[in-house]
């Protein structure tokens, strides 16, 4: 990497340095890991390409193609990124799920209390 910096001009490595401190502030949320998250789930990155059809399939693999160089850009920013994206949303969801079954037993008591 060292290599490429030393070709950047001043206003790339700026841009650069401005992108890593975006990637560090949107990752820094709960709500920023949501989002990317769903950006890469719609790039097909957690699906299979293949689809029987070949002009679906490019379309997938083209997909895919952006989220790999999402994820090549948070692996070059800190290797650590990604991997603790995926933890994140490992916990983010369990936690989805609690609120969902608290919800629901609130409203089930709530119908129990309108047939008594």
């Amino acid at each position: 990497m060292s290599d490429l910096t030393e070709q950047l001009s001043p206003e790339e490595e700026i841009a650069r340095a401005e992108l890593a401190r975006a990637f560090h502030d949107v990752l820094a949320t709960v709500s920023g890991k949501r989002v990317l998250y769903w950006v890469l789930e719609v790039c097909a990155i957690y699906r299979d390409a293949f689809a029987g059809d070949n002009n679906v399939t490019n379309y997938t693999l083209g997909r895919q193609a952006a989220g790999r160089e999402l994820i090549a850009k948070l692996d070059e920013i800190d290797p650590r990124f990604y991997p603790s994206l995926l933890m994140a949303m490992a916990e983010i969801r369990e936690m989805d799920r609690a609120a969902a079954r608290a919800t629901a037993e609130r409203e089930k008591g709530n119908d129990d209390d309108l047939e008594g």
